[in-house]
């Protein structure tokens, strides 16, 4: 049998990587890769919904790669799912897949992707640490005003002997350990399940019912874990009182619901915590209204710290495919007990 005839799926894409179907056909020879590209922001609004859904109805696809959101737009707006049996999504998060079907059918596939994110959200978190620790901004604000002034800018601290607590400790949390244990910092890891020393780049382990414990000592406090149930305002209320000690700066480049806007603004407030480094938040877009904005101890970034590649996201999916047509078990298999 010829390669070509085993490619009996069809593949529709909804993506803004133009690249991508290529790339796929390229290392797939002969498995039908139909693309709607569309614009950089994906809002809902810009799109033509109606448009994509026939042309994913008129490709007769059977598996979608895109993003989780665009998913749910398209479910929304009409676009019917019996006949999908696998959805790759662009990214790791896929907590608004949970939204996106009416009910989740035994032979439907959901994978994510597991890899590819991990370096650049280490770099991004060890990158924000030392623009705080050696005043970066406030050297840049300097600059612009032509200011030369040293000596508020000598005090300050080296990461080596600083303490960062990692919630989550699965691949990318252990990223963003190696590289701030390569700087010296004490890491410490919070995790679902237990797990139990030595584990690379950790020095202490806990579980989530000690997360006031954990939280006590910590300079930072970096949270990637995904939006579940158990996730959800796990950081909301009066949580971060835990912090005061040391009033540690938040970095959060996991979900955005690990903790709602007003109790963010109350830990800023009662100075429980010395500022937040937020590239997830809560409501996406942050409204202009919200008061983060001008926060002086607040940075805002439009949840960039782990961008997805075009080539990650087709090395991923090639090899899930492959798989795929084999009946074997696909890597990054969204576990839907768990919600990621």
């Amino acid at each position: 049998m010829a390669e070509d005839d085993r490619h009996t799926h069809k593949v529709f894409i909804v993506s803004i990587f133009p690249r991508l179907p290529k790339l796929i056909k390229d290392q797939v020879p002969g498995l039908s890769v139909v693309s709607f590209l569309v614009s950089g922001e994906m809002l809902r609004h810009t799109l033509d919904t109606n448009e994509i859904i026939k042309q994913i109805e008129e490709s007769k696809a059977d598996i979608i790669i895109s993003f989780p959101h665009m998913l749910h737009i398209l479910v929304q707006a009409g676009l019917n799912t019996d006949a999908l049996k696998w959805f790759h999504s662009c990214s790791a998060g896929v907590d608004e897949l949970r939204g996106s079907l009416s009910k989740l059918p035994e032979d439907l596939i959901c994978t994510r992707m597991g890899e590819g994110y991990g370096g650049f959200m280490a770099e991004y978190v060890i990158g924000q640490i030392i623009s705080r620790e050696h005043y970066f901004p406030q050297m840049l604000k300097d600059q612009e005003q032509k200011l030369w002034q040293r000596t508020k800018f000598i005090k300050k601290r080296s990461l080596c002997g600083l303490t960062i607590g990692i919630l989550g400790t699965g691949a990318i949390g252990s990223q963003i350990a190696a590289i701030c244990k390569a700087f010296g910092m004490i890491v410490k890891g919070l995790s679902r399940t237990k797990k139990v020393l030595p584990f690379p780049n950790f020095d202490i382990l806990m579980q989530q019912q000690d997360l006031g414990q954990f939280l006590a000592g910590c300079d930072y406090v970096c949270s990637v874990l995904p939006s579940t149930p158990e996730t959800s305002g796990l950081l909301s209320g009066n949580v971060l009182k835990a912090c005061q000690e040391k009033e540690t700066v938040l970095i959060n480049i996991g979900r955005g619901d690990v903790i709602d806007e007003s109790s963010l603004i109350k830990a800023l407030n009662m100075k429980w915590i010395a500022g937040a480094i937020m590239d997830a938040n809560e409501k996406e877009p942050l409204t202009k209204d919200s008061p983060l904005w001008n926060e002086p101890n607040v940075v805002i970034t439009p949840h960039i710290s782990g961008p997805c590649t075009t080539d990650t996201i087709a090395k991923v999916f090639v090899s899930n495919y492959k798989k795929f047509i084999k009946g074997d078990p696909l890597d990054y298999t969204v576990d839907w007990q768990t919600g990621y």
